[in-house]
């Protein structure tokens, strides 16, 4: 099996891309630092704080900022995680922290995602980065893929996190969200998957029982109790599928 339930989570993520779930209370204020919400702007960060901390309250356990692009990026991006600081999502530097303990950053392009999106959308997307940075702290279901070839921990990771979407718009997570905008999030989990499967195919080491197996029903663990502070490291570089 190459998989591990170790507490320290190695994975390769250099950018991730994310989408919303559930309905609970809506923060009076962003946390501190983040510009203060309009309602003029539903991309302004803090008013991304707010929508997220709706869905999920304890971000700002994993995720200390969330800011636009400083710049072009080349490709068109969503929404990415980095570490603590980063501005550009490509960059091998930028790769988010992983580990017990990490705090990371999400980064996101205002035109891309507001470009013909509902606001479920962009919840969704939202939830999925929080799934990735869940992931990369070690509290989800999904195991670290700490013994896969580099080019299948990407694929992997992008599978877990696209089917963890799946999962939440079945469940009545996204209220509003358009066919076509859940067929996106559909489409993209079964292409990550079966790429996954393909590239897997052969390769020594690589049992796709353990994969297919980790990769079943991708969740949040609920029980995962405080996060200690501890020293994250870097995560290896790697694509991501936040691209259009």
């Amino acid at each position: 099996m190459p998989f591990s339930g170790n507490r320290c989570l190695t994975m390769v993520l250099s950018l991730v891309v994310l989408i919303a779930t559930a309905a609970v209370p809506v923060r009076a204020a962003p946390p501190d630092g983040l510009p203060v919400p309009t309602d003029s702007d539903p991309m302004n960060a803090g008013t991304l704080a707010l929508e997220l901390g709706s869905i999920r309250p304890d971000f700002p356990i994993y995720i200390g900022s969330l800011r636009p692009f400083s710049g072009a990026v080349g490709r068109r991006i969503y929404m990415a995680l980095v570490q603590p600081g980063a501005t550009d999502p490509t960059h091998v530097a930028s790769a988010p922290l992983a580990g017990r303990g990490a705090r990371n950053d999400i980064v996101f392009d205002a035109r891309a995602v507001m470009d013909g999106h509902s606001d479920a959308f962009r919840r969704m997307l939202l939830d999925h980065e929080y799934f990735h940075a869940r992931h990369l702290a070690g509290t989800t279901s999904v195991p670290a893929p700490r013994s896969l070839p580099a080019d299948l921990q990407t694929r992997y990771s992008e599978a877990a996190a696209w089917g963890f979407n799946v999962a939440e718009a079945r469940a009545g997570r996204y209220a509003g969200l358009r066919p076509d905008e859940f067929r996106e999030a559909l489409d993209r989990s079964r292409d990550h998957y079966a790429a996954l499967r393909k590239m897997a195919a052969g390769r020594a080491g690589v049992e796709w029982d353990g994969i297919s197996e980790a990769l079943r029903r991708p969740a949040l663990r609920t029980n995962a109790g405080p996060v200690p502070e501890v020293r994250a490291r870097p995560s290896a570089p790697g694509r991501s599928s936040a691209t259009r």
